[in-house]
């Protein structure tokens, strides 16, 4: 049965509204529900395009009022509980950014990309967290943890918040940091979204406008060889390159560049952010004596070009993944890769990629992590898209049983999507310690689960 809200409720909520809201069949509500995921479907009872903090202020008292779950979208990318019968907050309208060059900070409103932030925070020199693709909503990104490229020197985006100001489900505006109300502070610094919806938020940005950084493609019958010699040459580099070694199948479309198009490969992937940033050419001398990649992207990048590292669609794709953290790269775990995702492997996911994790991810243990284990090294991702989820969805499965003896039983919150993002998945997320705290927070701000929708905290009474 769907549910419905109350007309009169409904109307005046749309009389106060500097946006919009669209109940099911209404024109505009199924763009403002669509996720960047196209396999994420969701069925809100209503869709609130929110113009403002006050538009998110009343979506969220319309909600509990009307006994529904809120769920926020911005860009989609991470879509980890679908906003079925809830009332859902699309924040794509707001995306105010404001660098501030002498505190070396951004304010982002909820709807910000890293494309916006970017050239503003360049002009001065300076440079945000991002992960793999600046298409990605800034506040979602950081709230759960996020980390990229420059994750290794710099930590994870989560540990430089400054401030924020959040509408818990109470619908009173907090404004939260070390200060001010010190325990959400430090709940919001990697929990999510399950303590209200962040209308502000202000981060640390870093003085960087050069990077060296790309790829080295060989042909996947060297994963073998490309794996021995990457497992020890990580143990060779300093906290400022930040690297990745992935298996790679690339779709036959003109989109892909010769001679990649329709090509299977494995990739040595990295980012240098130290100073100058041609010293990171040194670093690769271990590659350059392996021998001649298919292609070399490598070189002196301006920062705003550090995505093109990852290469991530910036159109909406149909896709499924899975991750795990793994404890290592031993040569039994780097065997057993090139089995799953190797030649002959058969492997139909457009990416299965092992990121390195270290340096100053590994939190001092006063930080809340999102990254639930520290003896974890490497984060193993997998992505395969649809025409064929039943085909993407059993490769991911295998991966997943085939590389249990190497992983740490702990997961990484950014990474949970879709049906990976299970009450047992979300809660590996976290230490017990953290997540006991976690729960006591959640019982202090949002004890009846408002925010459910997501990568899901929920309190000591639904447990």
């Amino acid at each position: 049965m769907e549910t419905t809200i109350d007309r009169s409720a409904l109307e005046e909520l749309r009389a106060g509204l500097r946006g919009d809201a669209h109940a099911p069949g209404e024109e505009g509500y199924d763009a403002g529900r669509r996720a960047f995921n196209l396999n994420a479907h969701q069925h809100p009872a209503l869709v609130v395009m929110a113009a403002g903090p006050a538009d998110v202020v009343a979506a969220v008292r319309l909600a509990r009022e009307q006994g529904l779950g809120v769920g926020v979208l911005a860009t989609g990318h991470g879509v980890a509980s679908p906003c079925d019968e809830g009332v859902l907050i699309n924040t794509s309208r707001m995306r105010g950014v404001r660098v501030d060059p002498e505190a070396q900070s951004a304010r982002v409103e909820p709807g910000a990309l890293w494309a916006d932030v970017i050239p503003e925070a360049q002009a001065h020199g300076l440079a945000g967290l991002l992960g793999s693709s600046s298409g990605t909503g800034v506040v979602g990104y950081t709230l759960g943890g996020g980390f990229g490229w420059l994750g290794r020197k710099y930590g994870f985006n989560a540990g430089s918040i400054r401030e924020a100001d959040v509408i818990p489900a109470d619908g009173e505006l907090l404004r939260v940091s070390a200060y001010e109300h010190p325990d959400l502070f430090w709940g919001l610094k990697g929990g999510g979204g399950n303590f209200g919806v962040v209308t502000s938020l202000e981060f640390a940005l870093y003085p960087l406008t050069t990077v060296y950084g790309g790829n080295l493609f060989y042909p996947v019958e060297r994963a073998a060889e490309v794996l021995d010699l990457y497992g020890r040459w990580i143990d060779t580099l300093p906290d400022e390159m930040t690297t990745a070694v992935a298996f790679l199948n690339f779709p036959p479309l003109p989109v892909i560049p010769e001679p990649l198009r329709g090509g299977s490969f494995v990739s040595v992937r990295g980012c240098y952010c130290g100073n100058p940033p041609e010293a990171g050419e040194e670093l690769l001398e271990p590659w350059r004596e392996f021998g001649e990649p298919r292609v070399d992207t490598f070189g002196a990048m301006p920062y705003q070009q550090i995505d093109t590292i990852s290469m991530d669609p910036h159109d909406p794709i149909a896709a499924y993944g899975h991750h795990e953290l793994l404890s290592g790269l031993t040569p039994e775990a780097s065997d057993k890769l090139v089995e799953v995702a190797g030649a002959g492997s058969n492997s139909p996911l457009i990416l299965l990629e092992v990121r390195q994790l270290g340096g100053a991810l590994e939190r001092p243990s006063a930080d809340l992590s999102p990254i639930g284990r520290r003896d974890s090294r490497f984060v193993m991702n997998g992505v395969g898209a649809a025409p064929t989820p039943e085909v993407v969805q059993a490769h991911l499965a295998y991966v997943a049983e085939e590389m249990r003896p190497y992983e740490t039983g702990a997961t990484f919150a950014n990474f949970l999507e879709l049906d990976g993002a299970s009450a047992e998945r979300v809660q590996a997320a976290y230490s017990p310690e953290d997540w006991e705290r976690l729960v006591a927070l959640k019982d202090r701000y949002d004890p009846e689960n408002l925010f459910r929708f997501n990568r899901n905290i929920p309190p000591s009474s639904n447990e």
